[in-house]
């Protein structure tokens, strides 16, 4: 073969590699990733004084931010737990596109608009339907038969819909759970006395060598001290499951004419809670609380402390009138019948 011709074909042959070459470039270059793109790459964290979630026929949860701090408008302004608007924000600055996916996914999904100190939106998205995979070992042996591992989420007015690594089951519409919903944590251990009111009857306990004492028992009865636990942890992780419309008065409310539950501590704390109707369409109860601080010593800086505690606590809770479970505000309304039983005779043992 003639040189010509040889210098011909190796030309033409890198021509034909150089070409393939470009296509792929362009291939690749026509359909990059979109797995793993920042999904709200400008949001500015900064900038979010106001946070909208709503989700059709239902109610829409409004939180606002101002320089006292977060408040959750749809819950009569009670303050905001900032801890979960922080992490919830986080999750939103550091969330991945995954894989595509139908708009169907979407269809009925709750929309997100965070805003500016002025009401203008900053970003907005919708939240769609959780995405599980199926259990596998143990997992599927002894729990769920999936496991939720995702959601699909669009943003904007934007017409594709992804599938993000994070549920996301912490933004919803259900205002307490955008509040520290915890009313008192009180150990038993730290009680010594406690008074169950009802109207002119009282029942009044007191813990003598670590053993609960019924006052006023008959020779026949005998206080039930299974029930000792109930009354001492009453107390103790007391939360509200939401509010009352401070619109209510305590007459309507029953608080004025229900029970009242009053604990006192070793060192000289009380707690007085007053228990008042059941919520329309509930077993839950209304109440109100406040504490008060009687000194035991003469320490002036321990006093001082504990009057602060109790001053900032007051303060806290005076406004507001809790709805706490049937489960807790039934250890706080026991009756005298609840709390004594017949007491065993003991049988002389004949001597044969």
């Amino acid at each position: 073969m003639k040189t010509k011709k040889l210098i011909g074909l190796s030309a033409a042959a890198v021509i034909l590699v150089a070409l393939a070459y470009i296509s792929t470039q362009k291939t690749e270059i026509r359909t990059p990733s979109e797995v793993g793109k920042i999904l709200l790459p400008k949001l500015d964290l900064g900038k979010i004084q106001q946070i909208e979630l709503s989700k059709k026929g239902d109610k829409k949860l409004v939180l606002k931010g101002s320089d006292s701090g977060w408040t959750i408008t749809s819950l009569y302004n009670y303050p905001a737990d900032i801890t979960k608007i922080r992490k919830n924000l986080l999750v939103l600055k550091d969330l991945k596109t995954g894989q595509r996916a139908d708009s169907s996914k979407i269809a009925n999904a709750e929309l997100l608009d965070l805003q500016d100190e002025s009401g203008k939106s900053l970003a907005t998205l919708s939240l769609g339907e959780q995405h599980s995979r199926k259990a596998t070992g143990q997992m599927a042996m002894y729990g769920p038969a999936s496991i939720p591992d995702g959601r699909y989420v669009a943003t904007g007015n934007s017409e594709k819909t992804y599938l993000v690594n994070e549920t996301l089951t912490t933004l919803n519409t259900e205002p307490s759970n955008w509040a520290d919903t915890q009313i008192t944590d009180i150990p038993s251990s730290d009680i010594n006395g406690i008074a169950i009111m009802h109207g002119d009857s009282a029942q009044l306990l007191s813990k003598q060598d670590g053993t609960w004492m019924l006052s006023g028992v008959e020779e026949n009865e005998e206080f039930d001290t299974s029930k000792a636990y109930y009354l001492e942890s009453a107390l103790s992780s007391l939360s509200f499951k939401t509010l009352a419309d401070p619109a209510l008065n305590a007459e309507d409310m029953g608080i004025t004419t229900g029970a009242v539950f009053k604990a006192m501590l070793k060192n000289g704390e009380s707690y007085t809670a007053s228990l008042g109707n059941e919520m329309q369409g509930s077993t839950d109860r209304y109440l109100k609380i406040t504490a008060a601080f009687t000194p035991q010593g003469t320490n002036t800086t321990i006093n001082t402390g504990l009057k602060a505690k109790i001053d900032a606590f007051n303060e806290r809770t005076s406004q507001w009138t809790y709805v706490i479970p049937s489960s807790k505000a039934g250890n706080m309304i026991k009756t005298r019948a609840d709390l004594v039983k017949e007491k065993v005779k003991e049988e002389k043992v004949k001597k044969e």
